[in-house]
């Protein structure tokens, strides 16, 4: 008897569960290159036998580029009329699995837990660096990592207040602290979710964004199972996309928690105005309501931290990570001080291009449209990126990618290329830590993140350009580009 073909959704379907699986395993394994020690309390499991660097790295190198297949194959397998729901399922079990593991990939969490301990105890964690408190001798903030042990938070205070209320969930314990963190990261994910299945009605519309959100193994493994703070960022920004039209007071909230927490996911605001403008609905009662709904949560959040609230962050502006466009050019010589009107000329020139392919259609597909465009354009340019920011981009880009078959003509191009782009950038954050790892991951790991993730980044920033102004001069001559860029049959 004949094996039958590997199609799509098979393809799509087992690189899904391999991705997940050798993740899980990293996880399960304990502290490593990849998974910082949690010490004792209750919380996240782990075996405790602490694997070699090489091996986690290949787990992670073979999930990361796993995850990068399943959503290609699941992107073809879509546009061929496929309805994911297994493939959901998978995604949400890993996501809980992930939850009851220890985080894998960095050693954020204890940045979080730290500045969660500092504000818990009435510290300040904008002025108070986490080698500083109490001596330098509690329990939660001296397990940070370097290089993070002497620098303050740069997250907002509405982030702030959450890693405080996970600190009092978690006591004295670095683990149990984590393990609080997560299950609210898990809370917010899985609510996301939701609110994507009842929000679009459409089943291949809901196909679409269910694959590229709920149930993307690179978001899944990199961003939920690190407990990143872009995760509660991210699933915001889509509830304020999400609930804007009929519900502006829940979207201001929910705006307030995702700017709150990292200011660029700011970019949502602007789409939905945007899309509230050309929708008809940009009404003083509407504004008033959506404003007061961010105001609840942003007024005593920022009287709470205070002044020095943004002080790291305006300190982080000025720094480059190794994988980024400027990179090379810094270290060629450029002034630090261009940085910033670099990301913005990144981010026009990729609003010039794409503009027109993405923002249109109805309001919701507008509005994360625009918010698509800043973020697509903002993360190319920037000069500090790191791959669990792609959370700020790939909630719009669900909604924006989702609309009807009409508007196909920016489909599979821009997933393939932001997808090729994430899967690569993720290969050079592995296996994680700054240390732990032999003399031969750390040459083979960061020789990647510095001789080739800029040429990475260098490379999607040109085809993401120059493949929008191709389409753009199409549609503008009024040409069908719909079927070559969609990838059906």
């Amino acid at each position: 008897m004949s094996e039958r073909p590997l199609t799509p959704v098979r393809l799509a379907g087992g690189c899904l569960v391999l991705s997940l699986l050798c993740w899980a395993v990293v996880a399960l394994a304990g502290p490593s290159a990849a998974v910082p020690p949690l010490g004792g309390g209750a919380g996240s499991f782990d075996l405790g036998l602490r694997p070699s660097s090489g091996l986690v790295t290949a787990l992670l190198a073979v999930s990361v580029l796993s995850g990068g297949g399943a959503l290609l194959a699941g992107w073809r397998a879509v546009a061929r009329g496929w309805h994911p729901r297994r493939f959901v399922l998978v995604a949400l079990v890993g996501a809980v699995l992930f939850t009851l593991l220890p985080p894998v990939g960095s050693a954020d969490h204890l940045s979080y837990a730290a500045y969660g301990r500092i504000a818990a105890l009435g510290g300040d964690p904008y002025s108070q660096p986490p080698d500083t408190f109490a001596g330098g001798h509690d329990p939660v903030t001296s397990a940070v990592r370097d290089p993070w042990r002497s620098t303050t938070s740069v997250y907002g205070p509405v982030g702030a207040l959450l890693m405080a209320l996970a600190s009092l969930g978690g006591g004295d314990s670095v683990r149990t602290t984590v393990s609080c963190w997560q299950v609210l990261l898990l809370l917010a994910w899985l609510a996301s979710a939701l609110a994507l299945r009842v929000a679009v009605r459409d089943p291949q519309r809901r196909a679409r964004a269910q694959l590229l959100w709920t149930a993307n193994p690179l978001l899944l493994t990199v961003g939920l199972s690190g407990a990143h703070a872009d995760v509660l960022a991210g699933t915001a920004a889509l509830a304020t996309l999400l609930a804007a039209r009929r519900h502006p007071f829940w979207a201001g909230v929910a705006l307030a928690v995702a700017v709150g927490t990292k200011l660029p996911y700011g970019a949502v605001a602007l789409g939905v105005l945007l899309a509230a403008r050309a929708g008809g609905y940009l009404t003083r009662g509407w504004l008033l309501r959506g404003a007061a709904g961010a105001l609840l949560l942003l007024v005593p959040a920022h009287v709470w931290a205070g002044p020095h609230a943004y002080d790291q962050t305006r300190t982080a502006s000025r720094y480059v990570s190794l994988a980024t466009v400027w990179r090379p050019l810094v270290e060629a010589g450029m002034p630090r001080g261009w940085l910033l009107p670099g990301t913005v000329l990144v981010m026009a020139a990729v609003a010039f291009a794409w503009w027109r392919l993405l923002v249109r259609g109805d309001a919701l597909t507008r509005a994360a449209g625009v918010s698509t465009v800043l973020a697509a354009g903002y993360l190319l340019g920037t000069a500090y990126e790191l791959p669990w920011y792609d959370l700020l981009l790939w909630g719009p880009l669900a909604l924006a990618l989702a609309a009807p078959s009409s508007a196909g003509v920016r489909r599979g191009v821009l997933t393939g290329v932001l997808t090729g782009r994430l899967t690569l950038l993720a290969l050079a954050y592995v296996p994680g830590l700054v240390d732990g790892m032999s003399p031969s991951v750390e040459a083979l790991t960061l020789g990647y993140r510095k001789e080739v993730g800029p040429w990475i980044s260098w490379s999607a920033l040109v085809v993401v350009l120059v493949v929008g102004l191709l389409l753009r001069r199409r549609i503008g001559r009024g040409d069908t580009v719909g079927h070559w860029v969609e990838g059906s049959p």
